[in-house]
């Protein structure tokens, strides 16, 4: 993951080439593997053609900046959120109009027409479309879209894809629909393959210690999760990856991995504002219920977690405590005091450099299914 970019917008696009994965045919009797691989590139060139002139979709060059860390106040930098999801909403609203126009046009060859009363499309993104090799022709009541050479049918394959494959929730992991054309601008045409897996493994660079942990969730029948839930309020959303199991009866919908209740597992998060790119976080179920139970910890398990998601005298827990004699919220892990309320602490920006953080995962995770072994869910 690059930590410094020419300009801010380049630090937002870069999400969309970090994100897209390596081409995968889907099984289609009717688009050949090589116009599928056509279409790819040309979404993928629309991100490369951005990356290197932001104007092209009209977005501002002004000075790169992020935030140091996850938890770093935004207040410190006032402003720069918004610039940076500014620029990724606006990226994501001409690839949901390319993605309408593909979806809903009647293909005519290498063109396709799309009534107005279809679809209404902004004349602020509209004007854009010739800066990427997609010419437009206004009628009465439609627009002709004339692509290049050899990508409209795959084009409208991949934005079946993408809509079919939005409206598949997983009930059984409480699972909130994803966005209807996120397939279509990650290029993505089959969604069954680890294509967030791969995403993360590029951007964490830690190979061996990112393989074990999937390897891990993998054979003890984790369920994977891909781009979970709508979270900054960029419609279209930012790419996760959890891998989770239930403890208890399944509630609500997952989220976030530190409002976990009764989900066990792990979460990657891409993380647009920080110098890292991603967070990492832990499905933590019971957590003071299993915390509780640390005498019965290997002491290589109490150190790691000590060294994670230590009380800070917040006092947030007591908060309506007006006579500020009230205990802390605490669970004792053998010398440390770890916060009860909140799991913000085990977030990580990355792996490190060596195997400690992951087998650090892999040995909570274990112990939290000793000690909830009579609530797994079968």
């Amino acid at each position: 993951m690059s930590q410094t970019f020419e300009n801010l917008a380049q630090r937002g696009i870069h999400y969309f080439l970090a994100a897209m994965p390596a081409f995968r045919a889907a099984k289609s009797q009717s688009v050949p593997a090589k116009d599928q691989e056509s279409a790819y590139n040309f979404i993928k060139s629309i991100y490369e053609k951005l990356y290197a002139d932001p104007a092209l979709l009209g977005l501002k060059t002004l000075p790169d900046d992020c935030l140091a860390e996850w938890w770093t106040p935004k207040k410190e930098k006032p402003g720069l959120p918004e610039k940076i999801r500014g620029n990724i909403k606006s990226v994501n609203l001409f690839m949901e109009a390319l993605y309408s126009i593909v979806y809903l046009g009647k293909q005519k060859g290498d063109a396709i027409a799309l009534a107005k009363e279809d679809h209404e499309l902004k004349p602020a993104v509209l004007k854009h479309f010739g800066n990427f090799d997609i010419s437009v022709t206004k009628e009465d009541e439609a627009y002709t879209f004339a692509f290049p050479k050899g990508i409209v049918d795959g084009l409208k394959l991949l934005a079946m894809i993408s809509t079919v494959h939005a409206q598949r929730a997983d009930p059984t992991l409480h699972s909130r629909p994803m966005c209807h054309f996120t397939l279509f601008s990650h290029g993505v045409f089959d969604p069954q393959a680890p294509y967030t897996a791969e995403i993360f493994k590029r951007i964490i660079q830690n190979d061996d210690a990112f393989d074990k942990l999937i390897d891990y969730f993998t054979q003890h029948n984790f369920v994977r999760l891909d781009n979970k839930e709508y979270k900054t309020g960029i419609k279209g959303d930012l790419t996760t990856l959890d891998y989770v199991k239930f403890y208890g009866k399944p509630e609500g919908t997952i989220g976030f991995a530190w409002k976990t209740r009764n989900f066990c597992g792990i979460e990657f998060t891409y993380n647009e504002l920080i110098k890292s790119g991603m967070t990492i976080g832990l499905h933590i179920p019971f957590f003071s219920e299993v915390m509780e139970k640390s005498d019965q910890m290997d002491e290589s398990l109490k150190e790691f977690l000590g060294c994670f998601n230590k009380c800070s005298g917040c006092r947030y827990c007591v908060q309506l405590d007006k006579t500020k004699t009230k205990p802390l919220k605490v669970v004792k892990v053998g010398n440390s005091s770890l916060c009860a309320v909140f799991t913000f602490g085990f977030t990580f920006n990355n792996l490190g450099d060596n195997m400690w953080v992951a087998d650090g995962i892999i040995e909570l995770m274990e112990f939290v299914d000793r000690v909830l072994a009579d609530r797994r869910a079968q």
